[in-house]
């Protein structure tokens, strides 16, 4: 005899396949990236019922984001959580994929291998990379990516680590959208062939912002990280395509954010920003900002 609290159930699991596609949709992690885990969706709708499991499985657009961390300690784990990412991408039925990593140490040989099958999918990555050897290695021929976030962890070799990366970057032609903390205007020049429009990098002071904004032509939104200094005027430059820039103001003791930022926006001219967004450090003079900044920002 069936108890009162499984009847629902039941009238779920017989719902038609259209109801159901819409039910989990609605279902999935409100997050970039989803961690693998039996008792959250997408993985726990296939253990309700076999009727759900059969339809979750054939469901592309429920499997085509992930977070990825492989762990060596344990070599029983490590052979399950390969297989398991296998099968998840395996349900994505090549459609294009995010995906997040943490790639450690020697974890890039093994990534790759796992991705081989996959890469012509990858359209978004965020990748760690932690004291990782040959971090090149993951970002080779990825000839559909269009969304880049690099974060480094923990390495001594620094200077080295992102030469790796920059040079495999400058391959990425597809590639649109980047955000790498630790690199600087100076290092950027390396990719600036590429056609990129959304930008998302370190600290610089005034001069920097607008010689990078030179090298990129076709940048609709940059968020930067600026220093406030004591330096000298820019030369005047027109950006065209920018609408979106988020600057967050690193304060040095010995300076005001305003100044500075009047002296970046009386040599810059954009002509068809909308969204302008400022944070850090006190504001006693940011009517100084807005009377010098010529252009009307919405």
């Amino acid at each position: 005899m069936m108890n009162l609290h499984e009847e629902p159930v039941f009238d779920l699991c017989r719902l038609p396949t259209e109801v159901l596609c819409h039910i989990f949709i609605h279902c999935l992690p409100q997050t970039d990236y989803m961690l693998p885990n039996s008792k959250s969706p997408p993985m726990l709708l296939t253990r309700i019922c076999r009727r759900w499991r059969e339809v979750a499985v054939d469901m592309p657009s429920l499997w085509c984001r992930l977070s990825m961390n492989i762990d060596h300690a344990d070599s029983r784990n490590w052979r399950q959580a390969v297989f398991g990412y296998d099968l998840w991408l395996k349900r994505a039925q090549g459609r294009p994929l995010s995906l997040e990593m943490m790639c450690i140490e020697n974890d890039t040989t093994d990534l790759r291998n796992l991705l081989q099958a996959y890469i012509s999918q990858i359209l978004s990555l965020k990748v760690t990379f932690d004291r990782a050897i040959a971090p090149e290695t993951l970002l080779n021929d990825l000839s559909a990516l269009q969304e880049l976030q690099v974060v480094i962890h923990c390495d001594f070799q620094i200077r080295h680590t992102l030469s790796s990366i920059l040079t495999a970057i400058s391959r990425l032609f597809t590639l649109r959208s980047l955000n790498f903390e630790r690199l600087d205007c100076h290092s950027i020049k390396r990719i600036s062939h590429l056609n990129l429009t959304n930008i998302d990098l370190f600290t610089s002071s005034p001069a920097n912002i607008i010689n990078f904004l030179q090298n990129f032509p076709t940048l609709s939104s940059l968020k930067i990280q600026m220093l406030v200094d004591g330096g000298l005027p820019c030369d005047p430059f027109t950006h065209s395509t920018l609408q979106t820039l988020s600057i967050q103001v690193i304060v040095r003791v010995l300076f005001r954010p305003a100044p500075t930022l009047v002296r970046l926006f009386n040599a810059l001219t954009l002509p068809n920003l909308r969204v302008l967004r400022v944070e850090g450090g006190s504001w006693p003079c940011v009517e100084d900002l807005i009377s010098h900044y010529r252009h009307v920002v919405r």
